[in-house]
């Protein structure tokens, strides 16, 4: 009985409220009409018309309303329409400030100002009659300040009492409102300085444009040959040429035909020298002077058309009664935990929608993290993600939308950030929760690390990668290494040219392609030394400039960047722990001056598989919606990627910097994928180098001194008298109490066979030890 009594109570006071405010909102609207058709002719209680009719939008009582107010108020009778109207509106909307009476009494308080400031511009003329700007109440008021604090005195007054009766009418506090205008400005200055980088950027670029255009203009000179003689030259370095020549395509050249550039990049076909300056072409006659033993080719590159991917949708349409209803729901489940604030802005994304929330003073920041679950209960929200706002004093809530939008890859790589950079390894992330697109140089990370369980978006995101490399680099600038245990995710991508060697799927043929990188890391480094050049950059540009003289017996050509992905560290850490580890700490620490990058994921990041040795080096990490909190703050440091939504959604730590940014990665159907890559066979054959999976053993001769493959090696004495004392002949064994990877200690125990020490391998058993304990006692015995 009570209950109904209650619900018939608050149904007519709903009903009584909605009345009042929509007689508010009439009134105020026909207020307005009627002082915006005010004429100082109309019959009113001042002034008796000769007509007898009002011109009043509505008639005489509009006429007389009208009249009055401006009569008294003067022109500040303008501010009363629109304040009733706000009233109104606010009433029926159910959010009438409980403190009614101070609003009231700022109002008013506002009125009386802006008719005194009125007041003080005196008396005019409107439509032939006289008027007065601040009506009656406005002149008293502004004579009677000037007779007190004079005209200055008098501003001043009456701007600190209008601003203290705005607060008063808003309830905002001072800070808050130069929080507001600091946080505008900063916001501006930001922006200025983005417009300026660019155009700095942009004028750096064209000068080393026209710089290189220089240089090519002087070397034609310099290297000008009589073209009577051109005949007689071409076929004198033919003869020669035929001698020395290596397969290489690309040469320095001192002079080049220009061809006008296209106008989109990756769509057009142009030559390679044209676009970046790093591999120009040679004449047979400037090859016999400078004596370079290369072999002369013209090749022409075709970047991959941007026709091939899948054009993006239309959005979404945003539904902003529905974002409202959840501010409003964020907001008073906040305050049913005494979290007390201001919602400042709603953001809407493709994916999530942000939630600009700046708590009261007082209000910690950890209070409002550990509500998290009870928020995502209150806006039924499969997940939610609070961080800190950068550059701002306030608090993002970041809710799944309930339409989600397809990124596509195709408008990534359509961002003029990706198109107009001059670097060949930036990576298309995806899109941020504003919904811009996102892209970061893999040269500046210089290394990434990634992580993210099945059905993530993991391997999506990965594709999108190797793609966007794919659009703007040959295969004379990158080269990749793909390590693929799971033998399906990079299938796609074997017999491109831009491989050294096929996909690899074997996990020690893996341990070897990573063996064979450090080597090739050291070489570099040598070359690099010995032509005193500090890095790859320096070096390929002080090649095509002319300024390298090859050594004897040297062979100078662009170095290539080489790019190693492995798509499953894991699987590779169970296998060869130790070599693996070995040469991914040696890779980070110092690959990156010599142009060689690596991009590892995982699906389990433990801490047995990101050890503190490969984290230590890899400071830029990516990691995709994981299973649990341990994780996240394994891969990234920090909670968050554990409240991620899948299929793409990501948290990206950049380089230099240690605050979190949230990228959804783009989609790439298989379809696209093959597209892309079919067009890159059609030109040219991938040129494998066998070196890159030889034997481990082998790459151990190399970058150990030769020492460890040999039996008469100090490591195959230990492992067999080891063998010997222990009795178990395993190779797990001696991988534990030697610490060395899976192809040694493989390779110890067949040399160890081949000697007659061990038996052969019998599946699940253990091999047989063939010698007696004291085995080694008679050449112990020798060597005293």
């Amino acid at each position: 009985m009570n209950k109904r009594a209650g619900t018939k109570e608050l149904s007519t006071d709903s009903v009584l409220n909605d009345s009042i405010g929509w007689v508010l909102v009439i009134t105020g609207v026909m207020t307005l009409l009627a002082f915006i058709s005010y004429h100082p002719a109309d019959p009113s209680f001042f002034h008796h018309g000769s007509s007898g009719k009002a011109l009043n939008l509505l008639g005489k009582i509009g006429a007389n309303v009208s009249a009055f107010f401006v009569h008294f108020t003067g022109i500040a009778s303008l501010f009363l329409p629109f304040a009733v109207l706000f009233i109104g509106i606010q009433t029926v909307r159910r959010r009438v400030n409980p403190n009614w009476v101070f609003g009231f009494f700022g109002v008013l308080t506002m009125l009386l100002c802006l008719m005194a400031f009125a007041g003080s511009l005196g008396d005019t003329s409107y439509k032939g009659y006289p008027f007065h700007w601040g009506g009656l109440i406005g002149q008293f008021l502004w004579d009677t300040l000037c007779s007190k604090l004079n005209t200055i005195g008098s501003y001043l007054a009456l701007l600190l009492i209008l601003g203290l009766s705005i607060l008063i009418t808003t309830q905002l506090r001072i800070m808050q409102v130069i929080g507001f205008f600091a946080g505008l400005s900063t916001s501006v200055l930001v922006q200025f300085q983005t417009l300026f980088n660019k155009i700095s950027q942009r004028l750096q670029a064209d000068r080393e444009k026209r710089e290189h255009l220089r240089i090519l203009r002087e070397e034609r000179r310099k290297h000008s040959v009589d073209l009577n003689e051109e005949e007689g030259l071409t076929q004198t370095v033919e003869k020669k040429t035929k001698k020395k020549a290596i397969e290489k395509k690309l040469v320095q050249a001192p002079s080049v035909e220009l061809q006008e550039a296209p106008t989109e990049p990756g769509i057009s076909d142009h030559e390679v020298a044209i676009l970046e300056g790093e591999a120009l072409f040679v004449k047979p006659e400037e090859a016999l002077q400078e004596e370079i033993p290369f072999e002369i080719e013209q090749v022409k590159w075709k970047y991959p058309n941007i026709d091939f991917f899948e054009p993006p949708h239309e959005g979404n349409e945003i539904d902003r009664d529905e974002l409202h209803e959840k501010a409003l729901s964020l907001e008073g489940k906040l305050g049913e935990f005494d979290v007390t604030g201001t919602m400042k802005n709603i953001i809407p994304g493709p994916i999530v929608t942000t939630y600009e929330f700046k708590p009261d003073p007082g209000i910690k920041y950890s209070k409002i993290v550990g509500l998290q679950d009870d928020l995502c209960l209150a806006l039924g929200a499969e997940s939610m993600r609070i961080d800190r706002i950068a550059g701002r004093y306030s608090i993002g809530f970041e809710v799944p939308n309930n339409k989600k939008e397809t990124i596509f890859f195709r408008e990534m790589i359509s961002n003029d950030h990706f198109k107009d950079s001059p670097s060949k390894l930036m990576l298309t992330l995806g899109k941020t929760i504003e919904g811009e697109p996102y892209c970061s140089d893999l040269a500046k990370m210089p290394h990434l690390l990634i992580a993210g369980q099945t059905g993530s978006g993991k391997s999506v995101g990965l594709n999108a990668m190797v793609c966007s490399i794919l659009m703007k680099a040959t295969p004379d600038e990158v080269k990749f290494i793909m390590i693929d245990p799971k033998m399906v995710e990079m299938v796609a991508y074997n017999d491109i040219p831009h491989l050294i060697t096929p996909v690899v799927n074997d996990c020690l043929e893996a341990a070897s392609a990573l063996k064979w990188a450090v080597l090739e890391m050291e070489v570099r480094y040598k070359k690099l030394a010995r032509y005193m050049c500090r890095g790859i950059d320096q070096f390929n540009s002080e090649f095509i400039k002319g300024h390298l003289s090859p050594e004897e017996g040297d062979q100078l050509d662009i170095m290539p960047r080489i790019v190693i992905i492995i798509d499953e560290l894991a699987d590779l850490m169970m296998v060869a722990r130790g070599e693996v580890e070995e040469s991914i700490a040696r890779l980070a620490q110092k690959s990156r001056a010599v142009g060689i990058h690596l991009i590892l994921a995982t699906q389990r990041p433990s801490t047995d598989i990101l050890t503190g040795l490969i984290k230590s080096n890899l400071p830029c990490r990516m990691s995709y919606r994981v299973a649990q909190r341990n994780d996240s703050r394994i891969i990234l440091d920090s909670n968050g990627a554990d409240q991620l939504l899948g299929k793409g959604d990501a948290l990206f730590l950049p380089p230099g910097s240690a605050r979190l940014i949230r990228v959804h990665a783009p989609w790439l159907s298989p379809r696209e994928i093959k597209t892309l890559t079919s067009f890159l066979k059609k030109q040219a054959k991938p040129d494998y180098n066998t070196a890159v999976v030889q034997d481990s053993e082998e790459m151990d001769s190399k970058t150990s001194g030769g020492a460890a493959a040999q039996k008469t090696d100090a490591m195959y004495d230990q492992a067999a008298r080891l063998v010997v004392s222990s009795g178990q002949a395993s190779v797990s064994y001696l991988q534990r109490k030697l610490s060395v990877g899976y192809a040694r200690a493989a390779k110890l125990i067949d040399m160890m066979e081949q000697d007659g020490i061990v038996g052969p391998h019998r599946g699940s058993k253990a091999r047989d030890i063939l010698v007696s304990p004291d085995y080694f006692d008679p050449i112990d015995n020798q060597l005293r």
